[in-house]
């Protein structure tokens, strides 16, 4: 008869109720539980605003510091349009003033020079002459205009100077002479100064705005230019004697070290039409020669090798241990724990080769008879999931 046809009918177990006491500490457990739930869950949100506030503030400063960046560009960008604003009023203005203070000078010259003139070629029986000095002022100031507008006009103007200054020279030798004859030599200097100061103070002028248009660069500029170009020359120079000092130490040790791939890499080099070995073409040759990577050798390959299979050999030979690792003493024939067991440890046939041993007789000590019972026990057992 079996365990259920001795159970009564019409009644079912019954679970027996559990004690106020202990409703009331698991309630308590609960509780405690979903507070520490609540806490952990009020901490993270806590670290995560500390964190997205702390990344806020970060992104505004850095906002800020970019603003800034900007700001301060823009201002050093406004003072620099300010600063060539100022400089081009400066310059206009300095212009202004040169061309202004040129003309003055080139009209007072005028009034000086022209009277005397005047009375250098008044004659009573040809009053005709005294239209020759204003042919002559006339004709110099005619021609500065002419060079003028040929420096408006991207023209040569040289000859509209050359002759312009022809002229003057020529009124103030009329001055001269003849100031010095009627009036003394001071009154011939300055009259002959004067004939040539207007016209040339005016020639100066012209010669500015000509540097200016062809962009001509002063002496001084010049001379810094011609340092600069000598000093980058130099340097280049000194770069260039470096190399070549660096390829032949290189060649010469390459040959040195190396005679037959030095060989193979000047005969590549001559077929491939170089002076010098390139890095191509020195690697080709040493895969030629060696038929290797470049820097190994058939002798350094074996040698690497045989090293390798010494230390190989070394770590086998118990002998050469420097430190034995403790190995639970666990042989093949002993059956591996059962899963579910609290026996953690590792192992012990994994670490055997992964080879079982040959069994010979006599080879292993027998068991005691309580290591028996254990190890048949072991083996009635059912094993997990069969």
């Amino acid at each position: 008869m079996s365990v259920t046809e001795l159970r009564p009918t019409g009644r079912t177990p019954r679970t027996p109720a559990k004690s106020a006491s202990k409703e009331a500490a698991e309630a308590e457990a609960l509780r405690a539980k979903t507070d520490a739930a609540k806490a952990a869950a009020d901490i993270a949100n806590q670290l995560k605003a500390a964190k997205a506030a702390a990344e806020i503030a970060e992104g505004h400063a850095k906002a800020e510091e970019i603003r800034q960046e900007s700001a301060e560009r823009a201002a050093e960008a406004a003072r620099t349009r300010a600063q060539a604003q100022q400089a081009r009023e400066k310059a206009e203005r300095s212009a202004a003033q040169w061309r202004s203070a040129a003309k003055a000078i080139a009209v007072t010259c005028v009034i000086v020079s022209l009277p005397l003139q005047l009375m250098a070629f008044w004659s009573p029986g040809a009053p005709f002459l005294l239209a020759a000095p204003l042919v002559l002022e006339g004709l110099a100031w005619a021609l500065l205009k002419g060079a003028e507008a040929a420096i408006d006009e991207a023209r040569p103007s040289w000859h509209y100077r050359a002759l312009a200054g022809a002229v003057a020279l020529f009124a103030a030798a009329v001055n001269f002479l003849h100031g010095s004859a009627e009036f003394g030599l001071g009154t011939g200097l300055g009259g002959a100064f004067c004939s040539l100061a207007g016209p040339l103070v005016w020639d100066l002028h012209e010669h500015g705005r000509i540097r200016k248009r062809e962009g001509r660069r002063s002496r001084r500029e010049r001379r810094e230019e011609a340092r600069r170009l000598a000093a980058e020359a130099a340097e280049k120079q000194a770069a260039e004697q470096r190399e070549t000092d660096d390829r032949e130490a290189r060649e010469t040790t390459r040959s040195q070290q190396w005679p037959q791939v030095w060989e193979r890499a000047v005969a590549l080099a001559a077929a491939l039409g170089e002076l010098h070995p390139s890095e191509p073409t020195w690697k080709r040759a040493w895969d030629d020669v060696e038929g290797a990577a470049l820097g190994d050798t058939a002798g350094a390959i074996a040698a690497r090798v045989a090293a390798k299979a010494a230390v190989k050999d070394a770590a086998k030979d118990p002998a050469n241990q420097v430190e034995k690792v403790e190995k639970p003493q666990v042989e093949s024939q002993v059956p591996a724990p059962v899963k579910g067991t609290r026996v953690r440890a590792t192992d012990g046939r994994r670490n055997n080769g992964g080879t079982p041993p040959v069994r010979r007789a006599g080879d292993t000590l027998a068991y005691s008879p309580a290591a028996r019972r254990a190890m048949s026990l072991a083996a009635r057992r059912p094993r997990a999931g069969a």
